[in-house]
């Protein structure tokens, strides 16, 4: 039987339409957004777990590093010890005496250093006292020994004079001192710390 061709051209045209359906995976051409683009969503108890997590898994490994430095540093001085021991194992009787001497006079020069560095810091510290000046800045002061640290410190005295008077002068330049006021005031010239202190050139 032969269809007429507006008929059959409904047909054809249904079935398009019915295969497009058929193969819109969205069902119905309606848009969703896809799986993986959805937001996470956290509340702050969770949020804050997933920081104190985060924050407990870099420190634990901080923590890894830094005992693999100490084991590091630990096997490198056992190593030394043990080549130490050795080499000394090696010695005569009387290569061991004069090394075992030697080693003592170096110990004994160290801690001979070390108490004049004290008795140095303590004469600077005093004298810096004594001329009214920081010893805050002793350590920076000392010498070799006492005649130059008190060179340094003399040096230090004159040139923390001539900075304190400056400032002094600018300041008294900028700022006229009204009569019964002021650094003056008592009618003693004060000292080159208190004029610092006023100042605030030292704390």
């Amino acid at each position: 039987m032969n269809l007429p061709i507006n008929v059959l051209n409904k047909s054809f045209l249904l079935k398009l339409n019915l295969q497009n359906f058929a193969d819109d995976p969205q069902g119905g051409g309606q848009d969703e957004p896809p799986a993986d683009s959805e937001k996470l969503e956290l509340t702050a108890d969770e949020l804050q777990k997933k920081i104190e997590a985060e924050s407990d898994r870099k420190l634990a490994s901080a923590l890894q590093k830094k005992r693999g430095e100490w084991e590091s540093e630990l096997q490198t001085k056992i190593d030394d010890a043990l080549k130490e021991k050795d080499r000394l194992s090696k010695l005569s009787d009387k290569e061991r005496k004069d090394e075992e001497l030697s080693q003592r006079e170096k110990d004994i020069a160290k801690r001979l250093a070390e108490i004049e560095r004290k008795e140095l810091k303590a004469d600077a510290i005093a004298d810096l006292n004594q001329k009214e000046l920081p010893a805050s800045f002793a350590d920076f002061l000392i010498a070799e020994d006492a005649e130059s640290t008190l060179k340094n410190i003399n040096d230090f005295k004159t040139a923390f004079d001539e900075a304190v008077n400056a400032a002094v002068k600018e300041k008294l330049r900028q700022e006229t001192p009204i009569a019964g006021t002021g650094s003056f005031a008592n009618g003693k010239v004060p000292s080159v710390a208190n004029l610092a202190q006023e100042h605030r050139l030292i704390k």
